[in-house]
């Protein structure tokens, strides 16, 4: 071995025992030791994959998810054939929203690596969610078969098989499931939502239980699915924690979520809906309830003299004040923060926001209290077309589980009259298009009447 060789070994050699530290210090939990030490091996090894990998799921753990990407393209920039980090490169893109690209490196792993287990579980579940059920479902069946004691593979081939309507064989892989919930890290929310779509009430309730008694606060808005049930009374609305919970996990990909023609349209559709409402040169003092990340903020900002920002969950707002469109945010209940402010503002927008609240009639109240006269409220909420008097949670489907109720018709016209709102319009339109199909909303429009004496 000639002078350079032994030069560039020695270099490896020390680049192994800086990473060996990173992860010994990753193991002790001093990971921002553990990023310095891996920062270090890369000085010394620039191009090795194994540390940009490593580096790239610490980041990933600390909540530094675009570090992370990057890092792991560098990785594949080293070495293209790492079928490995192209599954995590996948999941990356995947938390942030970029589907069309996590889909293309679920591919290229598998092209890798045909039988490797967790691309598959992955790819499918992501086509799965995509509407692409027939896909979906031979990927998820190979993960099956390459691992047929793994809980999660048997749940999401369930999902994709109830979706394309096969309920026997959903059933069977429910019922497989139930059989391996003895072990650790069991989705019992998930394998109850299964056997709930499956028609099999008994187990569901059963795994609902358990997934409660493993969170007690109940971020996961399981109440919500025992009371569909027949489980104890219908809670009046999902809870703070289930929201906070629900859009924490979203913040980063909810814009990415609303681009094309098959994205989220909610914003789009209720900012129309105030064009409407207002259409005259006057501005505005608006109030955006669930503001999320901005969306309608930004496109109301034109017509709004003063815009205030409402929402519960801290990624949310952080990423609606990084787009400087309001004048003001607010972490809040959205009827408690109308009520305390009378007559503060002439508009109030709420995207797919009332959908969280079964009896309307309480938050309608607080918005009309909250609206000087003449007073305008645009938002979307998803129709109940079984009861058009009433309200329920939403089906299994995608609404239910994530704290949507549905509203009849005549529930909103009676709830708004009782406020002393006049409708305006009610329309339905496509409000997002989710796992292959339409989701259909109601865009309301109403006016504040007059105030009495």
């Amino acid at each position: 071995m000639n002078r350079r060789d032994r030069r560039a070994a020695a270099k490896q050699g020390n680049a192994e025992a800086i990473c060996a530290d990173a992860a010994a210090l990753k193991q002790q939990g001093k990971l921002a030791g553990a990023v310095r030490r891996y920062q270090e091996a890369l000085e010394i090894a620039p191009r090795s994959a194994i540390v940009h990998n490593n580096l790239a799921n610490l980041l990933t753990e600390l909540g530094r998810p675009h570090e992370a990407i990057a890092h792991l393209r560098q990785a594949l920039a080293a070495d293209p054939s790492a079928a490995l980090v192209h599954n995590n490169l996948a999941n990356a893109l995947a938390r942030q929203g970029d589907t069309a690209g996590a889909i293309g490196h679920y591919r290229q792993a598998l092209a890798l690596a045909p039988d490797f287990a967790e691309a598959l579980l992955a790819l499918g579940t992501t086509l799965a969610t995509l509407g692409a059920f027939d896909e979906a479902i031979t990927h998820l069946s190979r993960a099956v078969a390459l691992r047929p004691f793994d809980i999660q593979g048997q749940v999401h081939l369930g999902l994709a098989l109830v979706e394309r309507g096969d309920v026997a064989g959903a059933l069977g892989c429910a019922e497989i499931a139930a059989r391996l919930a003895d072990r650790p890290g069991v989705p019992h929310r998930l394998l109850g939502l299964l056997l709930a779509r499956c028609g099999a009430v008994a187990p569901a309730r059963i795994c609902f239980e358990a997934a409660l008694r493993q969170d007690p606060e109940d971020r996961d808005g399981v109440a919500l699915l025992l009371a569909s049930l027949g489980d104890g009374p219908l809670p009046a609305r999902a809870s703070d924690r289930q929201i906070e919970s629900l859009y924490a996990g979203q913040a980063a990909r909810w814009d990415a979520g609303s681009a094309g023609p098959l994205g989220y349209r909610g914003a789009r559709l209720t900012a129309d809906a105030l064009a409407r409402l207002a259409p005259g040169p006057e501005r505005l003092d608006v109030v955006d309830l669930g503001c999320g990340t901005g969306l309608v903020g930004t496109l109301v900002r034109p017509l709004a003299r003063r815009l205030d920002g409402v929402d519960l969950s801290d990624a949310m707002l952080a990423q609606a004040r990084a787009k400087g469109v309001y004048d003001a945010l607010h972490r809040a209940e959205m009827v408690d923060f109308l009520a305390a402010r009378p007559a503060a503002y002439d508009a109030v927008t709420a995207a797919a926001v009332l959908v969280h609240v079964g009896d309307l009639a309480p938050a309608l109240a607080a918005a009309a209290s909250a609206l000087r006269d003449g007073g305008v409220l645009a938002a979307t909420l998803f129709p109940d077309e079984r009861d058009p008097d009433g309200f329920a949670l939403g089906p299994l489907d995608g609404l239910g589980q994530s704290g949507c109720f549905v509203h009849g018709r005549g529930h909103l016209v009676r709830s708004a009259a009782a406020a002393g709102f006049s409708v305006e319009f009610l329309d339905d339109a496509v409000h997002e298009h989710q796992a292959g199909r339409d989701r259909v909303a109601v865009v309301v429009g109403l006016r504040r009447g007059a105030r009495a004496g």
